[in-house]
């Protein structure tokens, strides 16, 4: 055996060492041989040698034994050829020694050197670009029908850690906007640009959708950014375009908030989560230069304020309802502008099956006032919504909106059924239809094709693919304000413990903080 002629190898340079040992320099290699070095001769001298050698040897051989014999599996067949059997329980006993070796023996410390890794790539910015490209056919009452295609948005994100208590987000974005039969009539669009600075009525334009800082970590478990970015009202405002559930936004939020909704430069805090009863409660205070159609531009502030309510119905569904409010006003004008609201949102996915069946039904209802020194207009509106998820790839959707607008003579209704098929987590397709009526005049008809798509992102120097807000992934996503998915946790519906909720199915927005 190979153990065998290594001991046979061991003995045999011990004994030439200790030979020369005695010839070269007279003294005795032990204490045992010292005490018969003067009866000796040489001859007895070495054969002691060897006796010693043979019994370190025989120990040896028992140490070895017993580390094959505790390495080596209950499953090695008894008859297994010698030579095999021999390999095999040396592999055994090599595993047993490389096991017992701690990693300070000569194995590196890879989760040390992984760590250091990430420590010196955290600030490398995440960089992302969407595209959203729609073709359509519109049949507005009175005209000639007719095709279009536009490449409605291409955005560009930069996200990055300034420090470990800041970060910053930058979203550039080339738009053109979506042009639906009868929509200009209805929103009475004539300007060329809304109060976001973005181009109207199919221009194409360049902006800075949202640039702005934001704090976490903060005592007291605080929120706070600081630069331009979309406001906290409503359930889609904080939702990019490219993210929504439909191609565009409702008639209402259009009506009142523009084509890309409230986008204004300021300072915004979120006030810590509390549980109340059975519901976790969240608020949000906003100030901003009035910059946005409500407000028709001009100069002053607006002062905006959203409290949200959120609560389990069971351990598949849960219920959402909030309200807000914002006041400005445009010193050029001397107009004074107010806008309240109130939302419902409610979702149900069977636990364990939330990816392949979902149902979501939500609603939102605003009130607007305008005072143009003493001349009041008023205007109101709002939709609902409904969306099943019928397999993991397919979506069907139906929102119906109604809109009397500020001065209109008539109420306008719209009816949107659609249908979304992901063909991945980064790419979609979706059909829709709208139909746009107002009160007492004929209707006009618009079919649209939209293609959403993600390019790659760069995280810590390192390029990977750029998941949209897709229900191939939903299930088990942290949430934009840190709260966990509703089927993340087994079928828990609620925020993670200690962490604050936010809008819901916030999973889908790109933009969001947390």
């Amino acid at each position: 055996m190979m153990f065998a002629a290594s001991s046979l190898r061991f003995r045999k340079t011990v004994v030439m060492a200790a030979a020369l040992l005695v010839f070269g320099t007279g003294t005795h290699p032990s204490v045992v041989l010292a005490q018969e070095a003067g009866a000796d001769s040489l001859q007895a001298r070495v054969e002691r040698l060897e006796a010693l050698v043979d019994s370190l040897a025989a120990q040896l051989r028992q140490l070895a034994a017993a580390q094959v014999a505790a390495a080596t599996p209950d499953s090695l067949p008894a008859a297994l050829p010698a030579g095999d059997r021999e390999l095999e329980e040396l592999r055994a006993a090599a595993r047993a020694v490389v096991d017992a070796t701690p990693p300070s023996a000569g194995r590196p410390d890879t989760a040390q050197e992984a760590s250091r890794t990430r420590n010196l790539n955290i600030l490398n910015p995440e960089i992302s670009v969407m595209g959203d490209v729609v073709g359509g056919v519109l049949a507005p009452d009175g005209g000639d029908n007719r095709a279009t295609a536009i490449p409605r948005e291409f955005e560009f994100s930069f996200q990055s850690a300034l420090d470990p208590y800041t970060r910053t987000k930058i979203f550039a974005s080339y738009e053109q906007e979506l042009e639906i039969a009868g929509l200009d009539d209805v929103l009475g669009e004539g300007d060329p640009e809304d109060g976001n600075g973005h181009q109207e009525s199919g221009r194409g334009g360049f902006d800075i959708e949202e640039a702005y800082v934001y704090w976490v970590g903060l005592p007291g478990a605080l929120g706070l950014k600081v630069g331009k970015f979309r406001q906290e009202i409503g359930l889609y405002n904080r939702w990019h375009t490219h993210a929504l559930l439909e191609v565009e936004r409702p008639l209402v939020t259009n009506a009142f908030l523009g084509h890309d909704g409230l986008i204004q430069t300021g300072a915004g805090i979120t006030l810590p989560s509390f549980t109340l009863g059975p519901a976790t409660q969240t608020a949000w205070f906003e100030v901003a230069a009035a910059n946005n159609r409500l407000f028709e531009g001009g100069t002053g502030f607006t002062y905006l304020g959203r409290f949200q309510s959120f609560f389990d119905v069971s351990p598949s569904s849960y219920i959402q309802v909030g309200a807000n409010g914002i006041y400005g006003r445009n010193r050029d004008e001397e107009l004074d502008s107010t806008l309240l609201g109130v939302d419902l949102a409610y979702r149900w996915a069977p636990s364990g099956r939330s990816l392949y069946r979902e149902l979501t039904l939500k609603g939102e209802y605003y009130w607007a006032k305008q005072d143009f020194t003493g001349l009041n207009e008023t205007g109101h509106g709002g939709y609902a919504q409904a969306m099943y998820r019928f397999d993991r790839r397919w979506v069907a959707g139906f929102r119906t909106d109604f809109l009397d607008n500020f001065g209109a003579e008539r109420t306008v209704y719209q009816l949107v059924p659609s249908v979304t098929w992901w063909q991945s987590e980064w790419l979609r397709f979706r059909l829709q239809y709208n139909f746009l009526k107002p009160d007492g005049l004929g209707g006009n008809h618009s079919v649209l094709f939209q293609t959403v798509w993600a390019q790659h992102v760069t995280v810590s120097g390192k390029p990977r693919a750029h998941a949209l807000p897709s229900p191939l992934r939903i299930a088990g996503v942290p949430c934009r304000r840190g709260s966990i998915t509703r089927s993340g946790t087994g079928g828990r519906t609620g925020p993670a413990p200690g962490r604050r909720h936010a809008s819901d199915l916030c999973v889908h927005c790109p933009g969001a903080d947390g």
